[in-house]
């Protein structure tokens, strides 16, 4: 049976409550300072570790990538609220919204692929500032990424 053992269904040990993550990149850009708005113009590189660097093969053949990062920055913010009020005047909760503001500060984008040098990745609208730590890099696959029938409230 390998080296992985899952257990039989219904009988798995409790969770850990802590995960380790390590970043495999860190994001470049010229945004110095989380903003809730305007990221859909941003051009930046991803630096890919040097360890990871081989594992980046065959992403050049997509149009767009997932990536998901760490929002370090926010972790030192002083408030950890439960809800938040958008423009709108609509007040969320915050798993509701895409502040930075979460419990565990990860974020996720969906970003276009511009390009890739060696353990470079060029993209675009990555809302993500300068020196962010990327924790994942996956391909966009339409077929499990977009939901035409997704809805959102209203304002």
């Amino acid at each position: 049976m390998g080296i992985f053992r899952r257990p039989r269904p219904g009988h798995r040990d409790d969770p850990e409550q802590e995960v380790l993550l390590q970043a495999i990149g860190y994001v470049r850009n010229e945004v110095t300072k989380p903003r809730p708005r305007g990221w859909e113009k941003v051009e930046s590189r991803i630096e890919i570790l040097a360890e990871h660097a081989g594992k980046v093969a065959g992403l050049d053949a997509y149009s767009h990538v997932l990536i998901t990062f760490y929002m370090d920055l926010a972790a030192d913010a002083p408030k950890k609220p439960e809800t938040l009020t958008l423009a709108t005047g609509n007040t969320y909760g915050i798993l509701a919204t895409r502040s930075q503001l979460r419990p565990n500060h990860l974020g996720v984008s969906v970003v276009r692929l511009l390009g890739i040098d060696g353990a470079v990745l060029r993209v675009r609208g990555l809302d993500a500032i300068d020196a962010t730590p990327v924790l994942d890099i996956k391909p966009y696959l339409p077929e499990y990424d977009a939901h035409p029938d997704a809805t959102i409230p209203s304002a």
